[in-house]
């Protein structure tokens, strides 16, 4: 049988058991201005802008500028900024759509929300309400920065592409999320088109090696995103969100995650070999966290392999293009 039929006859499948909620205490724990900060997920904009950072790094070490990365980095500023409005502004989008399954589930430090909505005891509408109306902002913003020449015109197109598929992630119509494409979706708006966007925003352009650069964060990215969903499989299944976790088998979804891991070491040695990224091989070394993960994922509920393998190669991939560029002189 073909992966792709056994992909159709799984998502035939029943969902997951039902999930009772988790009870909400009724006394505010968090006051409401704390739990929308918490509600924006600031870890996980810390990642953002490193990875943005990557990107930018990259457009540096290319020879796309002249100049010391000292000089030329903070003409990204305006890029940066608007990336993080737009990550608050789906953050928050993501928890107002998910309230009812963040209910249902238990909290980790990776999954099930941020627990901020039902402890600040605020309706599920604030985080919706902020979240389109921070949207409406980053595209004002955004397209007032591309007519002054703030940002360039690529950097423009790839902003609002991402905006549009991180809230389309979440929220109806579409809720991608909900029709068991929101893993890859996620991966490819934050492992592919963000570190792009970062290029974009200093060279104007990206170009095939660019791609080529982070494809195997996008597959590391991504076997982190299969990980981090599975503790939720039965909270999703309940109300009604077939993802893939809820849609697939633990089989399959084994054997999709295997391909990501070999994707990966593929990905790493053409990066490598077409001198996409400084020191690619070396990424490489997250593979035996890549291999951990892949023996616990569907088995184990904690996806903490997974996701220390793609924050290692966000690491990794910093320090490579950081060291690079101060071995030629372009940090000086």
């Amino acid at each position: 049988m073909s992966l792709v039929q056994q992909v159709r006859d799984d998502m035939a499948a029943s969902a997951p058991a039902t999930v009772e909620p988790q009870p909400v205490d009724s006394t505010r724990q968090v006051g409401a201005v704390r739990a929308v900060l918490l509600m924006t997920r600031p870890a996980q904009i810390v990642l953002i802008v490193a990875v943005f950072l990557n990107g930018a790094l990259l457009a540096v070490w290319r020879g796309d500028l002249t100049g010391p990365a000292t000089s030329v980095l903070p003409v990204a500023w305006p890029a940066l900024l608007l990336i993080v409005l737009a990550a608050a502004a789906i953050h928050l989008a993501n928890e107002a759509a998910d309230h009812e399954t963040d209910r249902r589930t238990r909290r980790t430090p990776f999954s099930g929300g941020s627990g901020a909505l039902a402890a600040s005891g605020l309706d599920p509408r604030v985080p919706l309400a902020l979240a389109l109306g921070l949207s409406g902002l980053v595209v004002v913003l955004t397209l007032a920065a591309s007519a002054s020449g703030a940002i360039q015109p690529a950097a423009t197109g790839l902003l609002l592409l991402g905006l549009v598929g991180g809230l389309a992630y979440s929220l109806p119509p579409v809720a991608v999320e909900r029709r068991g494409w929101g893993e890859p979706l996620n991966a490819v708006l934050g492992a592919l088109l963000l570190p792009l966007y970062g290029v974009a925003a200093l060279a104007g352009a990206i170009v095939v090696l660019d791609i080529v650069a982070f494809m195997p964060f996008l597959f590391v990215a991504f076997a982190s995103v299969m990980a981090t969903a599975w503790p939720d499989r039965a909270a999703d299944g309940a109300t009604g969100k077939a993802t893939m976790q809820v849609r697939l088998s633990p089989p399959t979804l084994r054997r999709i995650a295997l391909g990501a891991a070999v994707a990966f070491g593929l990905g790493t040695l053409l990066s490598a070999a077409t001198d996409a990224m400084p020191l690619a091989i070396a990424g490489l070394a997250i593979a035996p966290l890549l291999v951990l993960g892949l023996h616990r994922y569907t088995r184990v509920t904690s996806p903490l392999a997974n996701v220390a393998a793609m924050v290692g190669l966000a690491v990794l991939t910093t320090i490579a293009l950081i060291g690079t560029l101060a071995g030629s002189g372009r940090l000086v």
